[in-house]
């Protein structure tokens, strides 16, 4: 042999990319598909004397998955609003609109505080949150 040597470095270097290949490809494995932050929006608003509006839109959901909507504590209360459950559409978009809902305080004071309104996809558990007024639940 004329090139020892660089036979030997020519057979170390195939094995090191071999090695680097088998590597990059477990990882790649590993890696979840890229998954896009959700999007929502909401308004809540008053409909007349002590009925209150909320409607929530929203993408970037699982095609067809289940989707949990609930809110943090209403104005005067020490009660959450859970929402319930919608499925979104096969493009991954939501939509929900009840008008429903009862006010939930009389004191204008409590009404400054806001309530958040938190959706979460529950097939990725990805959750987007939006804040609202508490004017919406304010007695009138």
């Amino acid at each position: 042999m004329k090139h020892p040597l660089t036979a030997r470095f020519a057979t170390v270097a195939v094995a090191a990319l071999a090695g680097v290949a088998v590597v990059h490809t477990v990882s790649a494995a590993r890696t979840p598909p890229r998954q896009d932050k959700l999007s929502i929006g909401v308004e809540a608003e008053q409909l007349g004397r002590n009925r209150v509006r909320i409607t929530i839109t929203g993408k970037k959901f699982t095609p067809n998955g289940t989707v949990l909507i609930n809110t943090t504590y209403l104005p005067g209360t020490a009660t959450e609003l859970d929402l319930g459950r919608i499925v979104a559409d096969k493009d991954g978009k939501i939509s929900l609109k009840r008008d429903d809902l009862e006010c939930s305080t009389p004191v204008q004071e409590d009404a400054v505080r806001p309530v958040f309104v938190t959706v979460t996809d529950s097939t990725t558990d990805r959750k987007a949150k939006q804040r609202v007024e508490g004017t919406a639940w304010l007695c009138r």
